[in-house]
């Protein structure tokens, strides 16, 4: 009894830790490494999930179509792929303001 409570507890952990890490994951590294640069006033246009369809965010990086190289983990950029899609403007909750213009 006492070993299927420990895990049991385990388990819950986990998935809290999971259910919070999908949260705030694609958004937060999305914020982080785009935001620096892609912002009202900074280097780059403000860019936002919902200017673009799901298909053309893969495509544009698939393609390799940013002007500038980016410096982001394999891992954060499938987080970021993942947020731009999620909430791409042909999505069911397109987000336009993630970074303000």
């Amino acid at each position: 009894m006492k070993k299927v409570a420990i895990f049991l507890v385990a388990f819950s952990w986990l998935a809290m830790t999971a259910v919070a890490w999908a949260d705030g994951g694609g958004e937060a590294t999305f914020k982080s490494q785009c935001g620096s640069c892609h912002m009202k006033g900074g280097a780059a246009a403000p860019v936002n999930p919902g200017d673009k369809a799901a298909r053309v965010w893969v495509k544009y990086f698939k393609r390799q179509r940013h002007p500038v190289e980016l410096e982001v983990s394999e891992g954060d950029m499938d987080s970021i792929l993942e947020y731009l899609e999620e909430y791409a403007a042909d999505s069911d909750q397109p987000q336009m303001l993630a970074i303000p213009k």
